[in-house]
């Protein structure tokens, strides 16, 4: 059924990828190159994040599947916890961001499936958010939207090449040109401490 799901979403959003062909690049830096382009379906932004960084499939999968520590590099995470462990791979998840005051922080249950499509070699990884899956936190706002994808294949020299893509709705009363505003923060600074722990575990 997540598998069906995950076809559906590719086609949408394969859709609005093939109306937007030309990706604006936003950030470069360390050999990460975030890129921004609007979205058909909503006021918000879609984001791809290019890079090139040192490590291996199986320490990333082990960095993925530590959701205590996701606050150690995806951005803005207050907090992440295990909800449920489906199988050695598939997981449901909590994690709450941080928002600048005034605005409150947001949180989702999120649904992630890691297929590593040849072993050592390529792993495809989604995440996608469950709103309704446990019961809304009181004082933060429940993201109605989030769907993630990391492309990811082992090259030469111990390199991994990394295409992600993410779309969101934080949900709430905050204008899009706000939200928009940190689209190449966010992704970046998550590939960037990502590429940290690759080459330092």
């Amino acid at each position: 059924m997540f598998k069906m799901v995950i076809y559906f979403l590719s086609i949408i959003l394969w859709m609005q990828v093939s109306a937007q062909p030309k990706w604006k690049l936003v950030k470069n830096k360390n050999n990460i190159q975030v890129y921004a382009a609007s979205s058909d379906s909503s006021n918000l932004k879609m984001v791809k994040t290019v890079a090139v960084v040192d490590g291996s499939i199986e320490k990333l999968i082990s960095i993925f599947m530590d959701i205590d520590h996701q606050k150690q590099w995806v951005f803005a995470t207050k907090q992440s916890y295990l909800i449920k462990k489906i199988s050695e791979r598939e997981v449901m998840y909590y994690v709450e961001t941080v928002l600048p005051w005034p605005m409150k922080n947001r949180d989702v249950p999120i649904h992630m499936n890691i297929d590593e499509m040849e072993r050592g070699k390529a792993v495809l990884i989604t995440t996608i958010g469950e709103p309704h899956l446990i019961p809304v936190t009181q004082g933060k706002v429940r993201v109605p939207q989030f769907y993630g994808k990391w492309d990811i294949k082992a090259t030469s020299n111990n390199k991994l090449s990394i295409d992600y893509f993410l779309h969101v709705d934080p949900g709430g009363k905050i204008p899009a040109w706000i939200v928009n505003m940190f689209v190449s923060k966010g992704p970046y600074e998550t590939v960037y401490k990502l590429a940290i722990l690759l080459k330092n575990n």
